[in-house]
């Protein structure tokens, strides 16, 4: 797999173009985008600076195993995905380059800039990385019709624990340009992706912001993450913990008036969401369920080792103990269903007969949460999860509180993913969908504005610079249609604010509670920075 590892010459820059569709369907080929030759990683790869992996830029191609790793081989999951956004982007490039072609448009590039080397422990998991690639191939595809410019696909490789993002920034810049573009440019106008909330991630937009390059997170959640040319498409965990309390009004629990809390947290102290949400959810919590004492750590898979993890004994004593039916959980997803075990296992539950609720922030109903297993367990100790969410799918699936956009998304994902719907249940292939779509939405306004007939320059193509301005006016207006100019997503709508940090505003935080019991009215749905009136932008 080529990766690019300088900026790149003319000549460089002619070897871009020479991707065909034989070579990605024979998965032979590559398409040259750094410096060539045999190095450790293969035609152009970069070798990471602990030599476990290979990092960078490339164009898609079907016989990377840098992009789809495995045991036993590449990851079919994966490498099919790589496949499709390949055979995209080359018929995008055949398009323009076809003098003879009725239907030819220009193209523009966007990077996608994540981990492609997925284990247990890393950033995220396989099947989080399949659904985030099928999200993002999904908006491509929609975006590549009749839009009056195309996009390219670019794969940015930062390594299984984000830390190996310079080759892959600096590729990245090296594909923009200082002035304005034209149709023969193909510039690069933004990059998509940038997962995980940890200081790899802010260092990284950082540098993509000294660069003028325009990012958009799909799930990006803290805050104490910020760069001048970052956007988050997901809520804070300000905002999610906000719409948590929102719920708590409501729904007072068994006790109302005597609440009973307990806060369970990741002490791994460079995840900056799982420390950002414990001390969102003390701020918010700590007095009326007295968490000042009522607590307990634990150290998440995530990361290199740190000590035994998941080690939930402590947590699960202590909830029963102090019979605590409102838990507060600060970790990651994939920690969860461990916690909910140990409560059904532990003696100290047996005489503990109240529902216990685990509130968390979330991006959506994670996998680990569905499977037979944790049902049973969630059964046995009597647990209900209740997670402030970037998403709702299986709601939304039924037919509950979905819009036109969505259902219009999940068809198309479910025929270029060949996935089960439930692959959307986990909210990362909407949220990266829609972190596109920012950029897809960015890049049609400033082209008709651009392209105007009252004086535009009709052979221009826009440029980073107008990408990250017309996103900064994608905003939600009060009176008339206060959404005219905002994003208009899977997940609903939304716009930013550059006051706010470039959150979104109004962006829907549907509360999911698994399982929802039974006869339960839906939760009011709350929108980030809801004024005490209910409206929004606060």
């Amino acid at each position: 797999m080529p990766f690019l590892s300088r900026p790149l010459g003319r000549a460089e820059k002619a070897i871009l173009g020479v991707l065909t569709v034989a070579a990605i369907t024979a998965a032979t080929v590559l398409v040259v985008l750094g410096l060539g030759g045999e190095g450790a990683c293969g035609d152009g790869l970069v070798e990471s600076a602990n030599g476990e992996e290979c990092v960078g830029v490339a164009d898609a191609t079907a016989a990377s195993p840098a992009f789809a790793p495995g045991a036993d081989g590449p990851d079919e999951r994966i490498a099919d995905l790589v496949r499709q956004i390949g055979a995209e982007n080359e018929r995008v490039r055949a398009g323009w380059e076809d003098d003879d072609s009725s239907a030819r448009e220009p193209y523009v590039r966007v990077g996608l800039m994540m981990p492609f080397n997925a284990t247990e422990s890393s950033a995220m998991t396989p099947e989080v990385v399949q659904n985030t690639l099928a999200g993002v191939l999904t908006a491509q595809l929609a975006a590549n019709r009749g839009q009056g410019v195309n996009y390219q696909l670019l794969l940015a490789n930062v390594g299984k624990d984000l830390s190996q993002w310079r080759p892959a920034v600096d590729a990245l810049a090296a594909l923009t340009t200082g002035k304005a573009p034209t149709r023969e440019d193909s510039p690069l106008v933004g990059v998509v992706g940038l997962p995980n909330s940890e200081r790899d991630t802010e260092d990284a937009a950082v540098a993509l912001s000294r660069a003028d390059i325009p990012a958009v997170s799909g799930v990006l959640s803290s805050p104490e993450i910020s760069a001048d040319t970052l956007f988050k498409s997901a809520p804070s965990n300000t905002e999610s913990v906000a719409a948590l309390a929102d719920y708590l009004e409501g729904h007072p629990g068994a006790r109302p008036g005597k609440p009973s809390g307990y806060l369970v947290w990741d002490s791994r102290k460079e995840d900056d969401y799982v420390a950002n949400t414990r001390d969102n959810m003390r701020d918010a919590f700590g007095e009326e369920y007295q968490l000042e004492n009522r607590s307990s750590s634990f150290v998440g898979i995530m990361g290199d080792y740190k000590g035994a993890p998941r080690r939930f004994s402590p947590a699960a004593r202590g909830i029963c103990r102090l019979e605590a039916d409102t838990v507060f959980y600060a970790g990651r997803d994939s920690d969860l269903p461990y916690l909910i075990t140990q409560l059904s296992d532990e003696p100290e539950c047996d005489d503990f007969d109240a529902e216990i609720r685990i509130l968390r922030v979330a991006t959506g109903l994670p996998e680990g949460l569905t499977n037979e297993q944790v049902r049973a367990d969630m059964a046995e100790a009597r647990v209900v999860t209740v997670g402030a969410s970037a998403t709702d799918a299986p709601s939304w699936r039924a037919g509950d509180g979905a819009d036109e956009r969505f259902t219009t998304f999940a068809t198309g994902f479910a025929k270029v993913s060949g996935l089960p719907g439930e692959a959307l249940d986990d909210g990362y292939a909407i949220m990266h969908h829609d972190a596109f779509t920012v950029l897809a939405q960015a890049v049609g306004t400033a082209l008709d504005d651009l392209n105007r007939p009252d004086g535009g320059e009709s052979d221009r193509l826009p440029s980073k610079l107008d990408v990250y301005n017309t996103i900064t006016n994608m905003k939600v207006v009060a009176g008339g249609d206060p959404c005219q100019d905002c994003v208009h997503g899977a997940s609903g709508q939304f716009g930013f604010d550059v006051e706010k940090d470039n959150w979104p505003v109004c962006k829907p935080v549907p509360v999911i509670e698994y399982p929802r019991p039974e006869d339960a009215d839906r939760p009011r749905l709350y929108r980030t920075f809801q004024g005490q009136d209910g409206t929004c932008p606060a």
